[in-house]
């Protein structure tokens, strides 16, 4: 299905002033007021697409993290899906760290819609018959991806992240062997 041209052009001028203005003031501080007079864009149109500005910020972060699925993500077998998805979170959450204190409040937000979405992809091109499992899969790659980052453990490249990432999900608990 098809969006509207104009709800299409209305978003993306939603989505360019949030980037400004979160940008300069952080999401804390940002109102849909500076949003909707820097998109020139009526407060009820905002309204009529979003809740609050926590629905609209989990809308961009979701079209954001399906639009990089969709366009840098292989068609491939379970276990380089799984790799090729730890590296672009990796690679993302690296980008991510030169505005973080645009985003800290963000983080909770981004993590819950990071999941959902790779849930949603695990079940589309892996063909996971349960839902539970894709989350469990799902939120483990990027509970590790995340954990990661957070406790600065050191990564001479993303392809390593992703390497460890993707034993852990093939191959669980079982003791390495050796």
């Amino acid at each position: 299905m098809t969006m509207d041209r104009r709800v299409r052009r209305t978003r993306s001028l939603l989505r360019q002033a949030a980037i400004e203005v979160i940008r300069e003031k952080g999401f804390r501080a940002a109102r849909v007021r500076d949003i909707t007079e820097r998109a020139d864009v009526n407060r009820a149109t905002f309204y009529a697409h979003y809740a609050d500005k926590y629905a609209f910020a989990e809308a961009m972060v979701r079209d954001e993290i399906r639009h990089g699925f969709a366009t840098r993500l292989p068609a491939a077998p379970v276990a380089d899906l799984v790799h090729a998805l730890a590296v672009l979170l990796w690679e993302d959450s690296s980008r991510a760290d030169g505005c973080r204190r645009n985003i800290d409040d963000l983080r909770p937000l981004i993590q819950r819609a990071v999941r959902t979405e790779v849930s949603r992809l695990l079940v589309e091109r892996c063909a996971y018959e349960s839902a539970v499992t894709a989350h469990i899969v799902g939120s483990t790659i990027v509970g590790a991806v995340c954990w990661w980052r957070e406790n600065g453990l050191p990564a001479t490249s993303p392809g390593e992240v992703a390497d460890e990432v993707t034993r852990a999900v093939l191959y669980g608990l079982r003791p390495a062997s050796g």
